[in-house]
């Protein structure tokens, strides 16, 4: 099986895939609400673009969904949408996937079954709260981890072995 560009592959209607040609879409907004439109084909009132891969390949295989979060299609290389289009979708996707990076942690707590890490960010210091830091951890690489909050955000660790000596003796008493 071949994946063409702006066609549909069904694989008797228990898979279904709509590889979207970057050259004729457009993406734009209309107070506010960001809109897709495939060129002498169909638009999309509302158009919510995700990663397909968002941590092994964030910059290729992006989904877009509709308002029901129906599937719209996908690009498979998105550096080749036009300028304004690519603007847009960038900033929806660093909406989305904003993970503000550990750069020190300044101390650990725990108290009533949670664990509190009080840390530095590149967005500043932020308190994350965690139930069970095992069960909240992702290790993506031998020295690269997300930590998930007890709201659902996501705090990345990029090189633990780059931080300062003190964070990693904190970080690595409490995994």
């Amino acid at each position: 099986m071949s994946l063409q560009t702006d066609s549909t592959i069904d694989e008797g209607a228990a898979f279904e895939l709509r590889v979207l040609d970057p050259q004729q879409v457009k993406i734009f907004r209309v107070a506010g609400v960001v809109r897709l439109t495939l060129e002498n084909n169909r638009s999309w009132t509302r158009a919510q673009p995700m990663r397909a891969f968002p941590l092994s390949n964030p910059d290729q295989y992006i989904g877009f969904l509709d308002v029901q979060n129906k599937d719209i299609g996908i690009i498979t290389n998105p550096a080749l949408l036009d300028a304004e289009s690519r603007k847009i979708m960038e900033e929806e996707l660093e909406k989305r996937y904003f993970v503000p990076l550990i750069r020190k942690v300044l101390s650990v707590k725990e108290e009533f079954g949670t664990v509190t890490w009080k840390v530095e960010t590149d967005r500043g210091q932020r308190d994350i709260m965690v139930r069970n830091i095992r069960d909240n951890l992702q290790e993506l690489s031998a020295s690269r981890i997300i930590v998930t909050d007890v709201d659902g955000n996501r705090y990345e660790f990029p090189d633990i072995s780059r931080i300062d000596g003190r964070s990693q003796g904190i970080i690595l008493r409490n995994l």
